[in-house]
């Protein structure tokens, strides 16, 4: 049970619009009631900054344990891309029992957790046993995934992945009969029947996730577009150079224009990574401003390319953030290598504040600052993607926050003006001292109480995995 009141007291609060300077954030009943001045009997947390709770839009929870495993080049193949990394990902996926499955993704939810996560978008394709066979609970998978955010802490969107063969004409290849469903109206009646099962867990959302245009036909991007109602959908779209080649050649059309077609492009739909985005894709997201959910570490880890960030922004289009393969799970970093991207292209400091005037009034000082566009990537956006109502300190939202130590070397001297500034560009996990969801604590003094019992396990797996 939650207490009934917590008051929260700090150097700084951040709130939706300002950054607010020794002020008490009132928690009742696991939601945001007020935040005001200091009083006696508050709860003094001392040089510590409030925040909403980071939401990671896109993850691929049992890809941590591919970390540092895939970081070499064999002489024999020395053109290493995407699709030669795909395949050791796949022959993972394929070593993990359930129980292993529970256990790696665990490990990932608590690094996420320990670095100020508290919502993440699961985009789950692993459903069967590796020959293909459903179990006897044909979401068993997914069951295990949800556990496993839910024994962290986490709030957690299950993002359950339509799967269907391995290209044009191509059907399933071995290693990926894990993720296939046989036809369409098998997989959404998956679909509903997870989200019957979690029905009354308030943290546990269901969405729908075609895996990418490549992995699903029209008929069934027709079939989701019918079947959504309020479901938020996610889909890889315009990640690879080869995958555009591809749904030309089958559909005549980009992977963004047949999105359009189906009826699939609009707000509740978010497109992931969109690397390759040309000209008329970007009029079309500028018309419907679906999310785009950026995953800048994995898209640099696997040579994707980056994401036309301020042609998107200019758009007014949002952009979230993800750490999508987890090797490594930073979403400050993934905030600041949105920017930074942008810098190299462009060579000049500074690039996305050129579209603060398309989010933001006009500051009076004429500063405009570029955390002002990356923060809510983090936060906000990410709550669009998912389509929860978390991502910022407002009354009435889940009390989902982290505490930022203002004396770790990375924070210290900050202030009220520079503090966003500071979290997009300097800020690491290790500065999150504790963290809530729904009131809750999850991370105290920065340790997680299941912490070393969750690193055991996923010890254990990965043993026996490299043996």
């Amino acid at each position: 049970m939650n207490p009934a009141e917590i008051r929260l007291r700090a150097r700084f609060v951040v709130g939706p619009d300002a950054v607010h300077t020794d002020a008490t954030l009132v928690i009742r009943q696991g939601r945001v009631a007020t935040l005001r001045p200091p009083e006696p009997g508050d709860t003094d947390l001392g040089e510590v900054a409030l925040a909403p709770g980071l939401i990671n839009a896109h993850s691929h929870a049992f890809q941590r344990a591919l970390r540092g495993r895939t970081e070499h080049l064999r002489a024999a193949r020395p053109d290493e891309d995407f699709w030669s990394w795909r395949e050791l990902m796949y022959r993972t996926a394929n070593a993990l029992d359930p129980d292993d499955v529970e256990a790696v993704s665990r490990m990932a939810f608590l690094e996420m957790a320990l670095g100020g996560v508290t919502t993440v978008g699961e985009f789950h394709y692993l459903h069967h046993a590796p020959d293909g066979t459903p179990y006897a609970d044909a979401n068993e998978l997914a069951h295990r995934v949800i556990r496993a955010a839910r024994a962290v802490g986490l709030r957690v969107a299950l993002l359950r992945v339509l799967y269907h063969r391995a290209g044009p004409d191509r059907p399933a290849e071995p290693l990926q009969r894990r993720f296939v469903d046989p036809d369409v109206d098998t997989a959404l009646g998956r679909v509903e029947a997870l989200a019957e099962a979690w029905r009354d867990d308030a943290a546990v959302s269901v969405g729908l996730a075609p895996h990418s245009v490549r992995a699903v036909p029209r008929a069934w991007l027709e079939a989701v577009a019918r079947a959504a109602g309020e479901r938020v959908v996610h889909l890889h779209a315009c990640e690879q150079r080869a995958e555009l080649a591809q749904c030309a050649a089958e559909h005549g059309l980009s992977p963004v224009a047949l999105i359009d077609a189906c009826g699939l492009l609009g707000p509740r739909t978010t497109l992931v990574h969109a690397t390759h985005l040309d000209g008329d894709a970007l009029a079309r997201v500028e018309r419907a401003r679906p999310t785009v959910a950026a995953c800048p570490g994995t898209e640099r880890n696997l040579g994707d390319g980056f994401l036309p960030a301020a042609a998107l922004l200019a758009r007014r289009v949002p952009v979230a953030l993800g750490s999508d393969g987890q090797a490594d799970i930073d979403l400050f970093n993934e905030m600041r290598l949105v920017e930074y991207h942008e810098r190299l292209r462009a060579e000049r400091r500074n690039v996305l504040a050129a579209s603060h005037g398309a989010w933001w009034p006009a500051p009076a000082d004429g500063r405009l600052e570029v955390a002002d566009l990356l923060w809510p990537m983090a936060t906000a956006h990410g709550a669009r993607s998912l389509g929860l109502p978390v991502g910022a300190l407002t009354p009435g939202a889940p009390a989902d926050l982290i505490a930022l130590d203002l004396r770790h070397p990375r924070l210290a001297a900050t202030t009220a003006r520079t503090l966003r500034a500071d979290l997009a560009f300097s800020a690491a996990p290790d500065c999150v001292r504790a963290t809530w969801v729904a009131g809750r604590p999850v991370i105290v003094d920065g340790r997680h109480p299941a912490g070393d019992a969750t690193i055991d396990a996923f010890l254990r797996v990965m043993r026996r995995l490299d043996a």
